[in-house]
């Protein structure tokens, strides 16, 4: 049942004992002078049962709790420990000194619940609605910029060997639980000592320098995860639904390891071999602590695991209005009209325009925002160099007529279509006697371009990019550029939590702390011109 904080000031709260003035400058204070105002707690009624249990912490609190704790960046136990001995903590929970505000358990179920319920949009819609009250975000339609930022995951990221035997061990693991035996004295019966080991590859006593050796070590671990998934199987039929559960996901994260690393075989005379993959397979999940992670680049040279941050941001008032999670390995636009709707949604408002840089610009964003009658502006991808040989920018596409003409004058309606609908132009004998060929082509059946599906829309993006006014409009996206480096100053670059949903959480509190300081520092600063006045000088009262 939801518990309601009281609206009486506790008597021997931090403003009545202790002499306590907070910086008016600092978050803490403009949370505390703000806290009544936003959360109340009948907005979390969701999370609660109307009748059954004893009256919870008040949620307004707690939220007011989880925005404190993110801001420092520490534990569960520490926030805790801090709601009661913190003398500044306990000025924004208008609480007394010396008593937490509730147990770690507490806490952590509370955020269970606004994860479950998707109940951390309303502590999110609440800083948008801070920034309507101060004036920050005005009314009517909004042009907004989109971006992305990585995400290292929590999880530990392992080569083959030990991902294999960290599969092992949670199946291991919940196979016992459900047997009621203890891990060790479950994996030594079935003859797997060595993955009680913190790395299955250390616990190996082999020469690693012998590629023999180390493909013998992998056969055995792979023999091992193969006789677990057969036990596994035949225990499922015997288990309660919730232990079946755990097994069932131990046993699809096993098996999916195995299929992505693991090239299985049998040599000449029947007996089974295991080499490693060449290369990194689609969707290769290299933490079995933490599956949803995934190989990402943030450029062609410097590689992550994890996932994206994506934030949506108002130009106008630098606002964060929406916030999405991506897979490390998914491209920047593959949500992106999902984003902006969910700007829509948050705000109340239509997103007449979305700002984003080229890795929005390619020609399948631009038609999916064309078939929703929606602005995107973008820059073009850039044109790979083409060995030095005229690039396609030196043709003229005629999308109009199908036609295309090369730098030497020659027009081709020539092409074969492609799936995807582009239409691949050939130039065949007549660049056979061009005077250009050799600046143009090295193919022995002559040069070929290729026109884009959506080449129309492209070249109308080139040629607006190419003026003043598309040129000032690329540049006003920086703005979530410097509010992707304030998530970043809150912890954005590191998960705290496992999991991409848990994540998506964490970033949704930091844009709502990013928010609430960026509309707080306005308010203040428009407050401290109305005193100064134009000339900056105290006007009298």
């Amino acid at each position: 049942m939801m518990g309601k904080r009281s609206a009486q000031q506790d008597l021997f709260d931090v403003g009545n004992v202790y002499p306590l003035e907070l910086d008016p400058r600092s978050f803490h204070a403009q949370l505390a002078h703000a806290a009544l105002r936003l959360f109340s707690d009948e907005a979390f009624a969701a999370c609660y049962h109307a009748r059954l249990g004893r009256p919870s912490v008040p949620p307004s609190q707690l939220a007011l709790l989880t925005l404190l704790q993110h801001e420092a960046g520490v534990s569960d136990a520490e926030a805790v420990e801090r709601s009661g001995y913190d003398l500044r903590w306990a000025a924004v929970l208008g609480r007394s000194a010396g008593t937490p505000l509730c147990a770690k358990s507490t806490l952590q179920e509370f955020r269970a619940q606004l994860i479950l319920h998707d109940e951390v949009r309303l502590v999110f819609e609440t800083s948008i609605q801070e920034g309507r009250r101060t004036g920050l975000l005005k009314g009517g339609a909004l042009r907004a910029a989109v971006d992305t930022k990585p995400i290292l995951c929590r999880g530990a990221v392992q080569d083959t060997y030990n991902l294999l035997g960290t599969g092992i061990q949670l199946l291991a693991r919940a196979l016992a639980e459900a047997a009621g035996h203890g891990l060790a004295a479950w994996l030594a019966a079935q003859g797997l000592e060595r993955y009680t080991a913190p790395s299955v590859k250390g616990s190996g006593e082999i020469d690693w320098a012998d590629a023999l050796q180390r493909q013998q070590f992998l056969g055995e671990i792979v023999g091992d995860a193969r006789r677990l998934l057969g036990i596994a199987g035949a225990t499922l039929a015997t288990l309660g639904e919730e232990e079946a559960q755990r097994v069932r996901q131990a046993t699809e994260l096993l098996a999916r390891l195995l299929l992505q690393d693991v090239e299985e075989k049998a040599d000449e005379s029947g007996t089974p071999t295991a080499k490693i993959k060449e290369g990194t397979a689609p969707g290769r999940s290299p933490s079995a602590s933490d599956p949803e992670a995934r190989h990402g680049r943030k450029s062609a040279s410097k590689k992550f695991v994890g996932y994206k941050s994506e934030i949506l941001v108002d130009v106008e008032s630098q606002l964060i209005v929406a916030t999405e999670v991506l897979g490390a390995d998914e491209g920047d636009a593959t949500e992106v009209l999902e984003v902006v709707q969910q700007g829509e949604t948050n705000t109340g408002q239509a997103i007449e325009e979305t700002l984003g840089d080229c890795a929005y610009g390619s020609g399948e964003t631009r038609q999916a925002f064309a078939d929703e009658e929606r602005t995107l502006t973008a820059r073009v991808p850039a044109e790979g160099h083409n060995r030095g040989m005229y690039p396609k920018s030196r043709f003229e596409l005629d999308v109009l007529n199908t036609t295309v003409t090369c730098p030497a004058g020659e027009t081709t309606r020539e092409y074969r279509e492609e799936q995807d609908g582009g239409k691949v132009f050939t130039f065949g004998v007549a660049c056979a006697s061009c005077p250009l060929r050799g600046e143009c082509t090295t193919a022995a059946g002559g040069r070929t371009v290729r026109m884009h599906p959506q080449e129309e829309l492209l070249q109308a993006a080139r040629a607006q990019q190419e003026t003043p006014e598309g040129r000032a409009a690329l540049r006003e996206r920086v703005v979530v550029e410097h509010r992707l480096a304030r998530m970043g100053q809150l912890g954005a670059g590191q998960a705290r939590y496992v999991g991409r949903r848990k994540t998506k959480f964490q970033m949704a509190i930091l844009a709502t702390i990013a928010n609430l300081r960026w509309t707080w520092n306005w308010a203040a600063a428009r407050a401290r011109e109305a005193v100064a006045g134009p000339t900056g000088l105290a006007q009298a009262a």
